[in-house]
């Protein structure tokens, strides 16, 4: 008996791997939210059985953490490419900001994911990634305050360098809340990226 054409045929187990179980569930997280991930929307993306990512990994939650370590990973690689941009550091440390900025609109709901507490400490050990955002605006400031460029002490380095840091999260996060959908970038970031100018530099008002 011949198989209907318009019937998806189901992959076979092996024909998967990891890698491409782990994609699925990103864009499925990155399109639907967390509340939208499960193996069964995995599967049915993937076009094979319920059991067959379980093949690959433990639990649905084991590739949460994978999602949640490529997210990082991918956010890494873009700050860290950003911080080449520019011929002075403060500009160095405006694209910075702005590449954080742009991935979270590009993974809104990935960024979401990424950013929840309980994901956050539950991978924090595994995925030791999660905090190198932080570190890149610190060595960033480190730089301009040791080419002179930065008009503050060596100790206020790291107490700048996690408001800064704290800053960018918290305007990605109001701007992915806006239930209008609006990102403008010149009023979310410009004022902040104003105000550390002037603190860095130690400019008067």
């Amino acid at each position: 008996m011949m198989q209907d054409a318009s019937i998806p045929k189901r992959r076979a187990r092996n024909s998967l791997n990891q890698a491409e179980i782990v994609q699925a569930s990103l864009e499925i997280i990155n399109q639907e939210g967390v509340d939208g991930f499960s193996m069964r929307r995995i599967s049915k993306k993937l076009g094979c059985s319920i059991a067959s990512p379980y093949s690959y990994f433990k639990g649905q939650q084991e590739i949460l953490g994978l999602v949640i370590f490529e997210g990082e990973r991918r956010l890494a690689e873009m700050i860290s490419s950003s911080r080449t941009v520019g011929n002075t550091t403060f500009k160095r440390l405006t694209s910075i900001a702005e590449a954080y900025f742009n991935f979270s609109g590009k993974n809104r709901e990935l960024h979401k994911a990424m950013g929840k507490t309980s994901f956050r400490r539950r991978y924090k050990k595994t995925f030791p990634i999660l905090s190198l955002g932080y570190r890149i605006f610190l060595r960033t400031i480190r730089d301009g305050v040791y080419s002179k460029e930065f008009q503050i002490s060596s100790r206020e380095i790291p107490l700048i360098a996690r408001a800064m840091y704290s800053w960018i999260y918290g305007i990605v996060s109001l701007v992915s809340e806006d239930s209008s959908g609006r990102r403008n970038k010149e009023d979310s970031l410009q004022e902040g990226i104003s105000l550390f100018h002037k603190l860095l530099l130690r400019e008067s008002s």
